[in-house]
């Protein structure tokens, strides 16, 4: 891998971008060096680059029964998989999109709406996040702790959370639709081309966030409650 040119990395796997602009390497304009060449003159840790890239590009896939899964040890899967996830590729896709929508939404004009929506979605999100995390999650882990209510109830904070689900699913499929599902333009750029992977990688992430909360932690915390309180 170190003898391949930055941006052939990049163009084999789009989804190394991010690696690529944590440790601040540039694949764009500067991707024709090889990543050897491209860490010396960056003074970046070639060997730690490699790693992180091999860890992207390998891609496995959980294959825990979250319903079996303990309700805590669940909460604490969404937090430490799904919620930093975001945190982690928001602000540089944010960063990215909004880049594309400055240099090509003459061109491309559909780019300048999916930046505000990502925008906006991304906004939303980290209330969400802070929210169940600052909430929800702790009253959950504290009924799995105690086995009581405490006179807690979870029906008023799942709903609220759910409503937002809906609202970002309203995003994503706007978002999704505007970009052609995520299928960059022949003119497009590598940055263009990272702006659509991450957002696409981040859809297939809240999707199944939404996914493990609505129909799994949720029903399991609301049945735990009446449990609890019978």
């Amino acid at each position: 891998m170190k003898e391949k040119t930055v941006g052939e990395i990049v163009s084999n796997d789009i989804r190394t971008a991010t690696v690529f602009k944590k440790h601040g390497l540039d694949f764009c304009c500067g991707g024709g060096e090889k990543l050897e060449a491209a860490c010396q003159n960056k003074g970046a840790d070639l060997e730690s680059i490699i790693t992180d890239l091999e860890l992207v590009m390998s891609d496995e896939k959980s294959s825990d029964d979250f319903q079996a899964m303990p309700l805590d040890k669940l909460v604490d899967h969404v937090f430490n998989t799904h919620h930093q996830f975001i945190y982690e590729n928001g602000p540089i896709t944010a960063e990215f999109i909004n880049k594309v929508a400055r240099v090509h939404g003459e061109r491309h004009p559909e780019t300048i709406e999916v930046a505000r929506l990502f925008n906006n979605l991304f906004a939303e999100l980290q209330q969400h996040m802070m929210k169940e995390e600052q909430i929800l999650f702790p009253y959950i882990k504290q009924m799995v702790e105690q086995s009581n209510s405490n006179g807690a109830f979870v029906n008023g904070p799942i709903s609220v959370m759910m409503a937002e689900h809906d609202t970002a699913g309203e995003i994503l499929k706007k978002m999704n639709a505007l970009a052609n599902r995520y299928e960059p333009p022949a003119d497009g750029c590598n940055t263009y081309r990272a702006a659509y992977a991450n957002i696409k990688a981040l859809e297939d992430d809240i999707h199944m966030h939404i996914h493990l909360e609505n129909n799994i932690l949720f029903p399991r915390a609301l049945e735990l409650e009446e449990s609890l309180l019978d």
